[in-house]
């Protein structure tokens, strides 16, 4: 590499710190999105109120859908930050930077690289939008992808060359998958290591399997510690909720987000949207493809068993791809070592990213018109800054053809540019997220009463525990029951979440403290008893 590209790239890389800074500094902004962050904050939150470390709870009733890792993490963010949504949202983001430095060091192990820096697939990775914007999410997935990634580098390095550490480093990171996700971290670090024969090194055989039963177990024991205390803690429905019904009850009938067996494979499109347009990637992958390589071997007993697996499972999530990614990103990263990359191979991309530009433009303008009249949508939505999304747009269609050249340096230019894109849009859109999606006000008036009888004419789903830092149980009261219920509770107080423009006859009945719009066309109000 001559010393033109080392400027050209040393910049690059420049230019990707500063956009990750400028990134995490928008995106902790942000307000926790119900239903699912602000239900897992709440778990985190009662976990520290109550002292219930080894307990998750959810309305203060055993919570049997994960387990505890995250809530474990935010807990030791909020000791080092504060009690915030933010230091919450950095777990998500120290996990994907995790997830990108243990990608880079796979990469550089499965084949000989001369390049320095980072590896071309966590570059691939950066420059993938939905890999970025879930990494900032309150959510399990990333965390996740974090541990099977370490589990996967470690199992390679145990078939390369046998090392007992290897062996327990795989063992460890699986237990941790156990701990943050449950037993479907099996299905992404499992099919690989039993399939060992197609990939390992010969000398590595003799013992294989024994060795990894051992990994395995120490997996079960780490994952263990923490299930018999809970199940103990829990009782019996607990247990049997947390040791089938959340796990292996979910292969044969979803309790929610059922979805067909093919949906996932739109799904992996919309991840490697911006690679498809590029020559070299699927020209790479082509040739990789033929003849025989155990590292590309490796990445395919990782990714095809998981993705069958997840089809077949019938509950479904774009996010549930997530563990999935870096290894397509890998799969890619060696097909690239086979190909050499233009200027005109830019040019697909190019023309993506520009339509990419256009439509968000066109859709951040005149989006309110798409939506229906009475939606609440339209009144959230802000002006919008056209000299703002045109100068991002040019940005980022800018990075692409002037890192246009060599595969690393294209990687570059499509990493630089969207985190420019995600950058754009996470300040263009956060005051219509605020707007439409943002329960703070609510909490806050919530708060003022917490300490008396609380109710909810919906099923709680943790929407208010943290954000209003409530110390005792919502009780859900139907709307038909809700007067009878006030006048019992005179010092109480209640919310009445409804479909906007809908009437109802006990919040009318009863003194309003406080109402708010909510998503598209709901309202949250709080009523109560008296006006004391």
């Amino acid at each position: 590499m001559n010393v033109k590209d080392q400027t050209i790239e040393h910049a690059g890389l420049i230019a990707l710190v500063v956009l990750t800074g400028l990134l995490v500094a928008v995106l902790t902004t942000w307000p926790a999105l119900p239903v699912d962050e602000t239900r897992y904050l709440t778990v985190a939150w009662e976990m520290r109120s109550s002292g219930s470390w080894a307990l998750p709870t959810l309305n203060f009733e055993p919570y049997s859908h994960k387990p505890p890792l995250l809530f474990w993490l935010i807990n030791a963010s909020w000791s080092l930050f504060g009690l915030a949504v933010w230091p919450a949202r950095l777990v998500g983001a120290a996990a994907m930077g995790a997830t990108l430095l243990l990608t880079h060091l796979l990469d550089r192990r499965l084949a000989p690289d001369p390049s320095r820096g980072p590896a071309a697939s966590a570059l691939m990775l950066a420059g993938l939008p939905v890999f970025i914007i879930l990494g900032f999410s309150i959510m399990f997935d990333m965390l996740l992808t974090a541990t099977v990634v370490g589990a996967q580098l470690a199992l390679w390095q145990a078939g390369r060359h046998g090392r007992r550490r290897a062996f327990l480093g795989y063992g460890i990171c699986t237990g941790l998958g156990l701990l943050a996700k449950g037993p479907i971290v099996l299905l992404f670090t499992l099919p690989a290591a039993l399939l060992g024969s197609s990939w390992i090194d010969g000398a590595q055989r003799r013992g294989w399997h024994t060795r990894i039963g051992a990994s395995l177990a120490l997996a079960a024991a780490i994952g263990l510690a923490w299930a018999l205390r809970a199940a103990y803690l829990g009782g019996p429905d607990y247990a049997e909720m947390l040791f089938w019904k959340q796990s292996a009850g979910r292969i044969a009938s979803s309790f929610a987000h059922a979805r067909p067996f093919w949906f996932y494979g739109p799904i992996v499109l919309l991840f490697l949207a911006p690679l498809l347009a590029w020559r070299p990637a699927w020209t790479g992958v082509r040739k990789i493809l033929t003849g025989p390589n155990e590292a590309r071997t490796f990445l395919l007993c990782w990714i095809v068993p998981a993705l069958l697996g997840l089809s077949a499972i019938s509950g479904k999530q774009l996010h549930y791809l997530l563990p999935i990614v870096p290894a397509m990103a890998l799969l890619i990263s060696l097909g690239l070592r086979t190909v050499q990359g233009r200027v005109r191979d830019m040019l697909p991309v190019l023309l993506f990213a520009g339509a990419l530009v256009v439509g968000v433009i066109v859709l951040a303008l005149d989006g309110a018109r798409l939506l229906p009249s009475n939606s609440v949508a339209r009144s959230a939505l802000p002006a919008q800054s056209l000299p703002l999304l045109i100068a991002m747009g040019l940005l980022a269609l800018g990075a692409l053809w002037a890192f246009a050249g060599t595969a690393r340096r294209a990687l570059i230019g499509v990493a630089i540019a969207n985190l420019v894109f995600v950058l754009g849009v996470a300040v263009q859109s956060r005051d219509t997220v605020t707007n439409l999606f943002d329960l703070q006000p609510v909490a806050d008036a919530l708060s003022q009463r917490r300490n008396g009888p609380i109710a909810m004419t919906q099923k709680s789903r943790g929407e208010f525990g943290f954000l209003a830092r409530l110390t005792q149980p919502v009780e859900h009261v139907p709307l038909e029951d809700l007067s009878g219920w006030l006048a019992a509770n005179p010092s109480g107080i209640a919310i009445v979440p409804s479909r906007l423009g809908s009437r109802t006859s006990a919040p009318l009945q009863n003194p309003i403290i406080y109402s708010r719009s909510y998503r598209m066309k709901e309202v949250m109000t709080l009523v109560t008893g008296s006006r004391g």
